[in-house]
């Protein structure tokens, strides 16, 4: 699907739309991993190893973690770390660019460790109840309430009974001169910073235009406690980003 590009960003419900969101991703491919971590001043990578850490790794003997809305596999080093080498990796994402990235991200982990499939998380071919272990980092914003909901639904299908989870998004923090300052910098930085590095500041645009709607995780900790998942809210850097972590 090609894509129109305005110069205001759109922000009615077709943004939600999975083509749109895997259109957009594309075009960011090869920009996105140093735009993310100068955009977050490199907090992005601590908030991953964060994410991650809220994991118990030694409940499974060899877990089967799903990564989803993998990106450029920016968590899977960390993962295997923290799993002392003996998690196996399913990445999940629905660009095909970020797919080919992250083939370069595994090519250059141990052989047999990850596998990678190009899939919508919403309408997907996964297992009931295959995974030990699942985490998300900065893509839960891309979706809207109703597919939150459908997400949370196939979190916990995935799961099994004690799978755990740790999932994270760049949120709106409570201080409000933090919340003017956090909006500033979305609306007027990131896309600036997107235009410097990619030549492209509609995109970077369109994802601040995904986090001032996102806000934060509450919402969808309520949504995973209504699947019947024990969750508990988690908060980064006075709010910058926020987390939802629990089990089955």
């Amino acid at each position: 699907m090609s894509m129109h590009h305005p110069n205001k960003p759109p922000t009615g419900p077709g943004i939600y739309d999975p083509r749109f969101v895997s259109d957009l991703f594309d075009r960011m491919s090869s920009t996105y991993g140093i735009t993310n971590y100068l955009s977050s001043f490199g907090f992005s990578e601590r908030w991953r190893r964060q994410c991650i850490a809220q994991l118990d790794w030694s409940a499974a003997e060899a877990p089967v973690c799903y990564d989803l809305m993998s990106g450029m596999g920016e968590c899977w080093a960390d993962i295997l770390r923290q799993s002392q080498g003996r998690a196996q990796v399913i990445g999940v994402d629905i660009s095909p660019e970020m797919i080919k990235r992250s083939r370069q991200t595994a090519a250059r982990l141990p052989a047999g460790q990850v596998q990678i499939r190009q899939e919508n998380i919403l309408d997907n071919d996964l297992a009931t109840g295959s995974a030990d272990m699942l985490i998300s980092t900065f893509g839960l914003k891309t979706f809207s309430e109703a597919q939150l909901e459908q997400l949370a639904n196939q979190i916990s299908r995935l799961l099994k009974p004690g799978g755990q989870f740790s999932l994270l998004e760049i949120s709106a923090p409570p201080n409000r001169f933090l919340n003017i300052l956090f909006l500033f910098y979305l609306k007027n930085i990131i896309p600036w910073i997107g235009k410097i590095f990619a030549g492209d500041n509609f995109s970077y645009k369109m994802l601040g235009v995904y986090c001032a709607r996102f806000q934060d995780c509450r919402p969808f900790l309520d949504q995973l406690a209504r699947e019947g998942l024990q969750v508990e809210f988690r908060t980064y850097f006075f709010g910058c980003a926020t987390g939802v972590v629990g089990r089955k």
